[in-house]
């Protein structure tokens, strides 16, 4: 039970010391709450001698309510210092998990633990959250009660005191198996809910996919086949838990009635004053109860430390800028030397080399999966090189921390993530303290202000999430607008024109000049009209530079880049042949 204790002290920091007071003042309350035996003590005693008067029937009301009063004083003080720093600890760690989520490898994510990420943020943290504190206070009243109950067992009757010591330790190995169980099964039911919240993610995010290829009843059997298993381990859960639970409480049921059947003995033969005798059988029924809510407690406890052994493995993965340094970079040039990288075994690069001159364009053609994407995303460093270094401004990537590399890059992609939030909200993302009149002035010249204010609430539109409230082409420029926003100096552009139509393209085309202006760009060209001033041209094949040079210089070459422009221009030509033509 202490273990999970010594954790959330380690894990609350500088706020652990409002919970030692808070357990202070717990141990205060166990004093109010054994007081009234004392008083019910000496009103028996008063009785049965048969000098009970008026001013000790005062003098014993004045005491029940002051111990009533200061019961619920030091509870309330210790509930305030509980619960309102529990909540502050697990805000504290949410920001904490988020600032190193982002700072791991992408390889960890696509590694099978995103399941494994959700549960500790959907699930782990919010049940240790609601929870901690309550059973913080709960096993400290239990052992504290034990402790001042067999203190005052042993002033009352040292036989008496034997029996309920017995009591307690009898118990206390029961319920230490009744936590190797539980430790067990909640294991189990852990890993369990990380794989059904994985399978439900990932039904959820190909729901479209397996719509259109009509795979809705098997992949939903896949995931009923989850909450099924699921089911299964909860109720072997409780199968498990039951038999040491019941045991637990069969030793307290047979320590109360010894003690009651013994004071009862004592008190008739004389060897217990009947006073105390009486006191004993009225008390023993509470002597025990704040012991006994620790087996309700135990499966809390080790669910707990399980999430919260998942919660640490996240936390202790290595981040990728572990070794880094905040570095201001004098010039924004990009090189590549030598690099080779791999996909776990799938070698995507192979020795490659080139530099991107400040304030130039530098296109990457190539077919798809030849290593254009992997060329930005290790740029970003969003995975790190196999062999060969990335280097940004003269600066080894590798030396830098993510904060000091990524507030010089913006990255436009094809595919567009928004947030469940607002317009205003999505667009400050690349600048969160940007003015109003800031983001006004980056959404017209995103081209996208005009649809903005054409909509009911205008800038506080709510997005749903992902953005599939919006078309293709006005997420695409509120994407745009957020990295003009941002005005970093190097741009990495996935062709953003690829897949809208004529009239959005023609738009997110201006969107584009106005983001790339006096930039360093590196663009993923699909379309090569739209590279042909590129100040130069990486063709891409295989993970390998095979080409290298301006558009006049490669088309006149050949090559696959001439092959791709010839394809290209055939392509413009194309047109519906006639059904007779079709037909013959």
């Amino acid at each position: 039970m202490f273990s999970i204790v010594k954790r959330i002290m380690k894990l609350a920091g500088d706020f652990s010391g409002r919970l030692k007071w808070a357990i202070l003042m717990s141990f205060f309350e166990g004093i109010f709450i054994v007081s009234p035996v004392i008083l019910v003590l000496f009103a028996i005693s008063k009785i049965l001698n048969g000098t009970l008067e008026s001013a000790d029937v005062r003098l014993f009301s004045i005491l029940v309510v002051a111990t009533i009063f200061f019961r619920a004083f030091f509870r309330r003080i210790s509930d305030g210092l509980q619960s309102g720093t529990g909540y502050k600890i697990f805000a504290r760690e949410r920001m904490r998990l988020g600032e190193h989520l982002k700072r791991l490898p992408m390889g960890y994510f696509s590694e099978g633990a995103t399941g494994n990420v959700t549960a500790v943020v959907t699930s782990d943290i919010v049940f240790v959250e609601q929870y901690s504190m309550n059973t913080l206070s709960k096993i400290f009243n239990g052992y504290i009660s034990v402790i001042l109950g067999a203190v005052m067992m042993l002033i009352i009757d040292y036989r008496i005191a034997l029996i309920a010591i017995a009591t307690f330790i009898f118990s206390a190995f029961s319920l230490k198996k009744l936590n190797s169980v539980v430790i067990e099964q909640s294991k189990k039911r852990q890993e369990g809910i990380a794989r059904l919240v994985g399978s439900v993610l990932e039904y959820v995010r190909g729901i479209s996919v397996i719509k259109a290829f009509n795979m809705v009843g098997e992949r939903s059997r896949r995931v009923n086949d989850q909450f099924k298993e699921y089911r299964d381990i909860s109720i072997n859960f409780e199968k498990e838990f039951i038999p040491p639970f019941k045991k637990f409480h069969t030793w307290f049921a047979a320590g109360i009635s010894l003690i009651i059947l013994s004071a009862s003995w004592f008190g008739f033969n004389g060897s217990l004053d009947m006073s105390f005798a009486l006191m004993v059988i009225i008390y023993i029924f509470q002597l025990f109860t704040p012991f006994q809510t620790l087996s309700n407690v135990a499966s809390q406890v080790r669910i707990m430390e399980r999430g919260l052994d998942r919660y640490d493995e996240i936390m202790n993965a290595k981040t990728i800028d572990e070794n880094g340094r905040d570095i201001e970079l004098g010039n924004f040039d990009i090189e590549f030397r030598n690099v080779s990288f791999a996909y776990e075994n799938d070698k995507v690069l192979h020795d490659v080399s080139f530099k991107v001159p400040q304030r130039s364009m530098t296109a990457l053609v190539g077919k798809s999966g030849c290593g254009k994407t992997t060329i930005t995303n290790l740029v970003a460093r969003f995975w790190d090189v196999s062999e060969g270094e990335v280097l940004v401004g003269g600066v080894n990537v590798r030396d830098m921390t993510c904060d000091s590399l990524l507030k010089n890059i913006s990255m436009v992609f094809q595919n567009v993530y928004l947030f469940n939030d607002t317009i205003l909200n999505n667009v400050r993302f690349g600048k969160p303290d940007a003015s109003m009149e800031e983001v006004i002035d980056a959404c017209k010249k995103a081209r996208c202000h005009d649809f903005i204010m054409a909509l009911e609430a205008g800038y506080e539109t709510m997005v749903e999430e992902g953005g599939s409230s919006l078309s293709g082409g006005e997420k695409q420029r509120i994407s745009i607008a957020r990295a003009i926003l941002k005005d970093a100096p190097i741009v990495l552009l996935d062709e953003a024109t690829a897949n809208v139509d004529p009239d959005n393209e023609k738009h997110i085309q201006d969107a584009i000049s106005e983001l790339v202006k006096d930039k360093t760009l590196l663009v993923i060209a699909h379309k090569l009209s739209t590279i042909r001033e590129a100040e130069q041209i990486l063709v891409i094949d295989d993970g390998r530079i095979i080409q290298q040079g301006v558009h006049e210089e490669l088309v006149k070459q050949e090559g696959l880049y001439n092959t791709f422009w010839q394809r290209r221009t055939q392509a413009r030509s194309w047109k519906i042949s006639s059904k007779e033509s079709i037909k013959s």
